[in-house]
């Protein structure tokens, strides 16, 4: 065909796939909905204690960062029986919906500004629906999007939106059966669209393509009764394996969900929620799936706030389908902390790891932060930490940096395997036009037969989708794309080891040539993190000092961790929203007064002889001169060092 053709063939093919996703329902019903609206979230069980109204389509239920639970009711048509059927449901906001049983069975989100295909709408209700006349589910919605409430761009000091506005209305609330054989037929087109969006035009591969795309189209004739003669033309080309030359991908189900960014700390808990519940829901389904998160803190809120939820999450990690990943307890900034907050990073992150799953992991994961000291490597290796993955580094503004995978040598020698993903995201969609590119682009494919794909929805959560799953099962061997295998990050790394010796050594710092501005953003944020780790160093020296017995370590233990989920990697930067530090600011306080009562409680009981005596304690690890002030009644003495030199006091 010549190229007008080819470009006519493109556009029918283009406007048919786009026109597909609007047809995955069959029949629809509206379900009758009342809601009761509140300022803050309210607990599950206190949903009942709201007062409720009933609502419809097209009406406004709350303003920025306000909540609300939804009671849905609807009725199954005896015609329904058997058939597949689906909640649709868009709140403009986010929210995790709740089965008859009271259990959370899957998070919604209505889309991102980034990407459409980060929309999750639909909720599987009912397989083969079957005796099923009436029927309710609850929905605790959130008014804010996938990355928050809208911003504007320069808004004025008086600006009632200066920080943010969002206006939540009900979008859709319906629930209808689905057409699973429509479904399958998308994401066929879609591995093959996407091939044909990546390989050269001239090849055959792209010929064939295109010719089975467009009798594919004739075939189905825009009747959805034809789905399986259309799909039949699609076979072939699906059909053919992946070459010997073709890479290898580990495919790791993955939600990068940041601690506190475009939303506070709180609304991170009820991220997890919807996070963790939807790839609980995926896990049940697709038995080969393997989902990962990192940040033991997030697991903590989990454990705190949705039970049920966490108890999944340990039934999947003892199946093998859940991979712990991670060995901070957030994914810190490692600019801006001292290398003693690093080193409490880790102990507490591999510490709850092992206490709550009986895991070590060996891991460092920090897909997103701004760059890594030198001084990484030694206390990773120190910490029993082999492996390092990032993809940030991608990022950089002038220089690309040249390996994907090599190992990284620190200040002091120490080495550490180190793996970047080659698509330069860790929000793959794990299809043709991410894995393509990312083959092509892997910087080791000389030599090195495999690389990783972290693919899901993150920063604001969500994970992967069912459709990912499926795209991936589709390139378990395709041509022209790489191997596609569900799998863990460790087993992943445990056989890069093995090529350790011929890989590139990357020496001293990684430093992103970006984000510079989060070096001095927010500067009272870094000046109280670093007053309190050396306060805190301070407590813990002088209760030392002190019967073992009487050592406060859970009190010790709560305020660094308070501490550490404020180096979360766009909190102590500066790079989130003002919410954010209002909360960042109250834990400050609530750990300085908290050391200070800890610092006069140990003085007391180390110093008892407070008339005659003082004692000078320098807390540094190194020596100190300068002026002191003593207590008054004191001035008329000369006060000598153990030397014997005098010291130079201020009464």
């Amino acid at each position: 065909m010549n190229k007008k053709e080819r470009k006519i063939i493109l556009g029918r093919i283009e406007k048919w796939y786009s026109k597909l996703p609007t047809l995955f329902f069959k029949e629809q019903k509206q379900f009758s909905a009342e809601y009761g609206w509140s300022k803050n979230p309210t607990l599950y069980k206190d949903r009942k204690n709201l007062k409720y109204k009933a609502i419809k389509e097209g009406h406004k239920w709350g303003k920025e960062w306000e909540s609300a639970w939804f009671h849905l009711e609807g009725e199954i048509p005896s015609d329904w029986e058997g058939k597949d059927i689906y909640a649709d449901l868009d709140f403009s906001g986010e929210g995790l919906v709740y089965d008859q049983s009271g259990s959370a069975i899957q998070g919604i989100t209505n889309a991102s500004i980034w990407d459409p295909n980060f929309a999750r709408t639909r909720v599987p209700l009912f397989k083969n629906c079957n005796n099923i006349k009436k029927f309710d589910i609850w929905v605790e919605a959130a008014a804010n999007s996938l990355f928050g409430v809208y911003l504007d761009p320069d808004p004025k000091k008086e600006d009632p939106k200066r920080f943010g506005w969002f206006n939540a209305k009900v979008e859709r609330i319906r629930y209808g059966v689905f057409d699973n054989g429509l479904w399958s037929l998308y994401l066929d087109a879609r591995i093959l669209v996407g091939i044909l969006r990546r390989i050269d035009k001239k090849s055959v591969r792209y010929s064939r393509i295109l010719f089975s795309l467009n009798n594919c189209i004739d075939a189905f004739s825009n009747n959805r009764e034809n789905v399986n003669q259309a799909r039949e033309c699609l076979v072939h080309e699906l059909d053919k394996p992946a070459s010997s030359s073709d890479l290898s991908v580990s495919a790791v189900g993955h939600a990068h969900i940041d601690t506190g960014w475009l939303w506070p700390v709180r609304e991170t808990i009820r991220k997890c929620a919807r996070t963790f519940a939807t790839q609980l829901s995926i896990i049940h389904n697709y038995p080969e799936y393997i989902f990962g998160a990192s940040q033991p803190q997030h697991y903590q809120f989990i454990k705190d706030h949705y039970p049920d939820i966490y108890n999944g999450i340990k039934k999947a990690v003892k199946k093998g389908q859940w991979e712990l990943q991670g060995g901070m307890w957030v994914e810190a900034d490692c600019n801006l902390i001292s290398g003693e907050s690093m080193v409490r990073q880790i102990l507490n992150g591999k510490n709850f790891y092992m206490d709550e799953f009986g895991v070590d992991v060996d891991n460092l994961w920090l897909p997103d932060v701004f760059g890594y000291s030198a001084a990484l490597p030694q206390i990773l290796n120190k910490s029993g930490i082999k492996y390092f993955l990032t993809q940030k580094l991608s990022w950089s503004q002038y220089n690309k940096f040249p390996h994907h995978s090599f190992n990284w040598r620190g200040i002091d020698g120490t080495e550490i395997l180190t793996h970047f993903p080659p698509e330069n995201t860790y929000n793959s969609e794990l299809d043709t036009e991410f894995l393509i590119p990312a083959q092509t682009n892997f910087k080791e494919k000389g030599f090195l037969d495999e690389f990783i794909s972290l693919f899901g929805v993150g920063d604001g959560g969500g994970g992967p989708k069912p459709e990912n799953v499926e795209l991936g099962n589709r390139m378990s061997s395709l041509e022209n794309c790489p191997r596609v295998r569900f799998d863990t990050a460790k087993n992943f790394f445990d056989r890069l080891e093995k090529n350790k010796d011929n890989l590139e050594t990357w020496v001293g710092e990684l430093y992103l040539e970006l984000h510079r501005g989060t070096l001095t953003t927010q500067g009272l944020v870094k000046k109280q993190n670093r007053k309190l780790e050396n306060k805190l160093i301070l407590v813990e020296m002088l209760w030392s000092y002190l019967p073992l017995i009487n050592y406060p370590s859970e009190v010790m233990e709560r305020l660094w961790k308070k501490l550490l989920i404020n180096q979360f990697h766009d909190i102590i930067p500066g790079s989130s929203i003002n919410i954010v530090y209002k909360d960042t600011h109250k834990d400050y306080k609530e750990i300085e007064i908290e050391c200070d009562n800890l610092i006069t409680k140990a003085s007391d009981s180390l110093f008892k002889n407070k008339d005659d005596s003082f004692v000078l304690f320098n807390p540094l690890s190194y020596k100190w001169k300068g002026v002191i002030q003593i207590p008054d009644r004191f001035s008329e003495y000369l006060i000598e060092d153990k030397e014997g030199e005098t010291l130079v006091v201020d009464c």
